[in-house]
């Protein structure tokens, strides 16, 4: 796994390749994958991949794959776990101490590089577990679905676990829903990870407006510093954040001693429960079951945990952004030419949300530039249809946008872009008869983005990536979709190749819309090598 050390951390989709079903795929994922805050549709290719904190002049994509990126605008709070199939609308937490960053360790400085006291300043023992409760709308930290613990509040007086039902309870930092206290304050799932992350990384921010920011939903992606700022204002202690190997211990001890207690119950358990282990702690590798299936190791389930957070994160659209997108006709423009211009502004959109994905997969930071914008350009088209059939709608036959309005196939047909939207909605139907839940999802677009291109320079290195996501997916599936996994682990690597094959059809679909005079915007036709 040492590729994946020193991936983009949680702070911070190239629509399809043809403009007639790319920008249709687009127009199916902007519901679920949105824009970041505050964004404007982009002239230029450089110029909507830059990631921005504030107005700036155009980039380049070399650029975009190194900024760090504030991370995507408030999405909805959604029901159930990470293991949820799409349509369920899971949201994870941030992700618990990944791999590929830092804990705090035993020689820590009393007080860290960004001003604050490190977790072990103080004589203390933290203990930040206390029994969470069943898992619902209050609870939905995936850490918790896997331990069965909150690392929350080390004040002993104060409430812990979930806030109150009886009314809503709002985050003391962002204004967001709260879903318990956390540090010592109240605040939601999103602030508690920001704080966690910024303490144990030791993380200095710098406020690019004058270092008084509202923090709010919105501001709360934008500003980091501020956001710092106003968790300590609200009560939320630095020493209250305990050091990952500590957790680990911790966890290790209980799973121990609850394996002694009940020493038969890993082989009595469902396939999701075997493998929802802790997914921190070190443990020797795991020996095949009884029935000769090898459990998906930790390393494997912190791997899934990380991108099915990030494909949440960065699936989700904001509400200014798509008030942004004008659906209303302009001075000669008729009822075919706004459709048109509604999806491709969208796919706009959404494209940077899909370089803001990619960046945070483990290994790809590891890859060259040119590799890594090879990579981007190539598998839009693919990653496209992933987000479509993530938003399709059995019932009406058709791909929901994100206010839940529906594009059938006769909204193609009447965008001019009807010509290859059947196979794409018969590409939806078969995801959905296959039931693939969320973490398959980030596991087939993780694949699909690490493979391999003509114009790779370090093809190998690819490759070698490509490998750890397919055995992580293997494992998956070989503990989830028993007694037929070997079946459905076959049919899902036959959708990679599908995939190829409608992403070609959609780039030749690209060129066609010339002969319909359909002008593509020049960012769009410089991600897709269209020839004005």
């Amino acid at each position: 796994m040492e590729l994946f050390r020193g991936a983009a951390g949680p702070d911070g989709a190239l629509p399809s390749a043809s403009a007639s079903a790319s920008a249709a795929a687009a127009a199916a994922a902007a519901a679920a994958v949105g824009a970041l805050p505050g964004h404007a549709s982009p002239a230029s290719v450089s110029d909507a991949l830059v990631v921005k904190t504030e107005p700036r002049e155009a980039g380049s994509l070399f650029a975009a794959i190194s900024s760090p990126g504030p991370g995507p605008a408030k999405r909805a709070r959604l029901d159930s776990d990470w293991l949820s199939s799409p349509g369920s609308n899971a949201a994870p937490s941030p992700p618990p101490h990944p791999l590929f960053g830092g804990a705090a360790s035993a020689g820590a400085p009393a007080a860290l590089p960004n001003g604050y006291a490190s977790p072990l300043s103080s004589g203390g023992s933290y203990d930040p577990y206390s029994p969470g409760g069943k898992i619902g709308r209050e609870d939905l930290s995936p850490l918790s679905s896997l331990n069965g613990y909150s690392a929350d509040s080390c004040d002993a007086k104060k409430k812990k676990g979930a806030a109150p039902r009886q009314q809503e309870e709002l985050c003391l930092v962002c204004g967001d829903r709260a879903s318990g206290y956390h540090y010592n304050a109240l605040t939601c799932e999103g602030c508690k990870g920001f704080f966690r992350r910024s303490i144990t990384k030791n993380a200095v921010y710098q406020c690019k407006y004058g270092n008084n920011c509202e923090i709010d939903m919105y501001m709360r992606r934008k500003c980091q510093e501020c956001r710092l700022k106003k968790c300590l204002t609200v009560g939320m202690r630095p020493e209250c954040v305990v050091p990952e190997y500590q957790c680990a211990v911790k966890r290790k001890e209980k799973k121990a001693q609850k394996d002694k207690d009940k020493p038969n119950s890993t082989t009595n358990g469902s396939p999701e429960v075997m493998m929802l282990k802790d997914i921190d702690a070190k443990v020797e590798p795991e020996r095949p079951l009884s029935n000769g299936i090898k459990p998906v190791s930790p390393e494997q389930e912190e791997l899934i945990h990380r991108l099915v957070y990030f494909q949440n994160e960065y699936e989700s659209p904001s509400e200014e952004d798509l008030r942004r997108v004008t659906s209303q006709p302009t001075e000669g423009e008729d009822q075919s030419d706004v459709r048109f211009r509604h999806i491709t502004e969208i796919t706009i959109l959404t494209v940077q949300l899909i370089v803001e994905f990619a960046k945070r997969l483990p290994g790809f930071d590891k890859l060259l530039r040119e590799d890594q914008i090879a990579l981007l350009k190539a598998c839009s088209s693919e990653v496209m249809m992933f987000r479509m059939a993530r938003r399709y709608d059995v019932n009406s036959d058709s791909i929901l946008f994100a206010n839940n309005q529906p594009y059938t196939k006769d909204s193609y047909n009447l965008a001019g872009m009807g010509e290859t939207i059947e196979d794409m909605l018969r590409f939806c139907r078969q995801m959905y008869a296959m039931k693939v839940d969320n973490a398959e999802y980030a596991l087939l677009t993780a694949i699909v983005i690490f493979s391999e291109r003509p114009s790779l320079v370090e093809g190998w290195k690819v490759e070698k990536i490509q490998e750890i996501y397919l055995e992580a997916l293997k494992a998956y599936v070989d503990n989830r979709r028993r007694p037929k996994s070997g079946t459905i682990f076959a049919k899902l690597l036959s959708v990679l190749t599908e995939l190829r094959t409608l992403g070609n059809q959609n780039s030749e679909m690209c060129f066609s819309l010339k002969l319909k005079n359909k002008k593509l915007p020049p960012f769009l036709a410089e991600i897709w090598d269209v020839i004005p």
